[in-house]
């Protein structure tokens, strides 16, 4: 039997001003009335057998036998992509011989006492103007709604937080419109990839968030296409951006009880701890991350306590120039002796001092006490005719993008009593992924007060000759993890030669890092590099005991 049998009077079903439309269990539309065509925008032959409710009502559960079910202000999702409000009403209708029921439905618009937001008059309260998405207060609405659904139902539900992993650097170079129109690409990309039935909406300062029907395996599956689809080339109107995303996804079990806020919290634990991954990936919370983040935030706390309190301190690892047997260049180490944890890596806390916005202060006081430390030394060794080993200094590329670096480091050595002589500036390949023409300005600027530009960690992550020639570099450093392999016949040899030779066929010095055995030093100087570093040389120093290293003096 069709179902137009069991709903009597249709004509006046389509004659009634308000939208109608009936749909089956499945959520299927089996009729929509002309009032419901001219709110969706869809044509009757459009949605019946084509598209369940979902296509126009983001995130609807159909109610139980019962007592009809209001949802107000919900989404309307117009066919040109407009989106609206309506309070939507539906109920079950019960059919013979126990068959599953269908299900009536009713669409009101809702509008605003004024008129100054049209007939979108519900966007003050669930819609952002900037993505034109619905905003966090309507996704804690429909995600305790997808809960409470996914216990009746026994079947669990995702929540997943989504954030563009160049977001800032959008932001810095484009500005925040910019960023709101890429926002609203990526929400029309995931929306596409997700389909309509996923619950999508921003929750403010870049991230998107959406719920979604499954378990971790089917929701994995998603997430798989839609890190891919989020890495496609967005087109601008003036230029193509490529992007990646990172993405925190955390599962509510039908049997277990937690609430909208709860379950968005651990999304954003989950998505701190891709971020930390290094980005372009999912991470699926697990009870472990919050005692992280816990300590994250701690380390936030007392990593600002450390620059106020003074507990950083410098160390310096001697570099061995080959040719004359003599140390003429060393590199400033920073070290930090937290009085609450103890010694703390270096690999540990830069990273989050570069999340927190400190490593531009934490730079300037690294670059001051190496400077002052050079000129004390210089001082020093002038009574007996020596002069101390030029410092390398490392500069992170947010130092290196912010305003008045140049200004900076002339003012650390003015107050040092040096001249430019006195320091190298050592930059990572990881600038070259950021803004390199203003990189390449503030390099040079450096370079015509007479300081010696390196290149550090030559080898690894994003290592391109043609860098090479376009930026004005002094001295390349071959990374650790080529020079241990240099003793031992094969790739690892040929490639350090390689490196080797072409630094030199550029008019760039060669220092070999990580350098430890006998064997490895023979092999590069054989492979005529310039310097070594490493502990099989000398490991990193405090000033006094480099202080007597320099004078000659016996160690203590």
């Amino acid at each position: 039997m069709s179902f137009v049998a069991t709903i009597s009077n249709l004509d006046l079903v389509d004659s009634l001003p308000q939208a109608v439309f009936v749909c089956n269990a499945a959520g299927a539309y089996l009729h929509i009335n002309p009032a419901y065509a001219q709110l969706s925008g869809y044509t009757r032959d459009e949605l019946v057998g084509h598209h369940t409710i979902a296509r126009v009502h983001d995130g609807v559960e159909l109610p139980a036998a019962g007592a009809p079910r209001c949802f107000p202000s919900w989404i309307c999702r117009h066919r040109d992509g407009r989106v609206s409000r309506v309070l939507l009403s539906l109920g079950a209708w019960p059919q013979a011989d126990g068959a599953a029921p269908l299900y009536v439905g009713t669409a009101m618009p809702e509008r605003s006492q004024s008129d100054a937001t049209g007939p979108g008059g519900w966007n003050d309260g669930f819609h952002d103007a900037w993505t034109q998405l619905p905003n966090a207060a309507w996704l804690r609405e429909r995600t305790a709604l997808k809960l409470q659904s996914a216990r009746q139902r026994l079947r669990p539900c995702a929540l997943l937080v989504i954030e563009v992993d160049q977001m800032a650097r959008v932001r810095d170079s484009q500005g925040d419109e910019m960023l709101g129109q890429l926002l609203q690409l990526c929400g029309h990309r995931i929306r596409g990839t997700l389909g309509p039935e996923a619950v999508l909406a921003t929750l403010g300062g870049g991230l998107l968030a959406c719920v979604l029907d499954g378990d971790q395996r089917e929701i994995d599956a998603r997430i798989e296409s839609l890190l891919r689809n989020l890495s496609l080339p967005l087109q601008g109107a003036d230029r193509s951006l490529r992007l990646t995303a990172s993405i925190g996804a955390t599962i509510a079990a039908p049997e277990v009880r937690i609430d909208a806020t709860e379950l968005l919290h651990r999304a954003r634990v989950a998505l701190g701890a891709a971020k930390a991954g290094g980005g372009a990936q999912a991470r699926w919370f697990r009870n472990a991350m919050q005692s992280q983040a816990e300590d994250r935030l701690q380390l936030e706390g007392l990593l600002r306590e450390a620059l106020e309190r003074n507990q950083f301190s410098l160390v310096f690892q001697p570099q061995l120039h080959l040719a004359t047997g003599r140390i003429q260049h060393m590199e400033a180490l920073l070290r930090w002796q937290c009085p609450a944890l103890g010694p703390v890596s270096p690999a540990a806390f830069v990273p989050v001092a570069e999340d927190i916005g400190l490593i531009v202060p934490i730079g300037e006081w690294v670059m001051r006490e190496a400077c002052r430390e050079v000129g004390r030394l210089r001082r020093l060794l002038a009574l007996k005719g020596g002069r101390p080993p030029r410092v390398a200094v490392n500069v992170s590329a947010h130092q290196l993008l912010s305003p008045g670096l140049v200004e900076m480091v002339q003012s650390a050595l003015a107050d040092a009593g040096l001249g430019p002589e006195h320091l190298e500036i050592e930059i990572t390949e990881s600038i070259f992924l950021q803004d390199a023409d203003r990189a390449l300005a503030t390099l040079e600027s450096l370079r015509q007060l007479g300081i010696e530009l390196a290149i550090d960690d030559f080898g690894t992550g994003y290592s391109s000759f043609s860098y090479l020639t376009q930026f004005p570099f002094d001295r390349l450093k071959i990374d650790r993890s080529l020079v241990m392999n240099v003793d031992q016949p094969g790739k690892g040899y040929a490639i350090v030669a390689a490196i080797v030779s072409l630094a030199h066929a550029l008019g760039m010095k060669v220092t070999a890092e990580g350098m430890e055995t006998p064997a490895q030093a023979e092999q590069l100087e054989a492979l005529q590099c310039d310097d070594i570093q490493g502990y099989g040389f000398h490991r990193p120093l405090q000033p006094k005991v480099l202080e007597r290293l320099l004078l000659g003096a016996p160690p203590l």
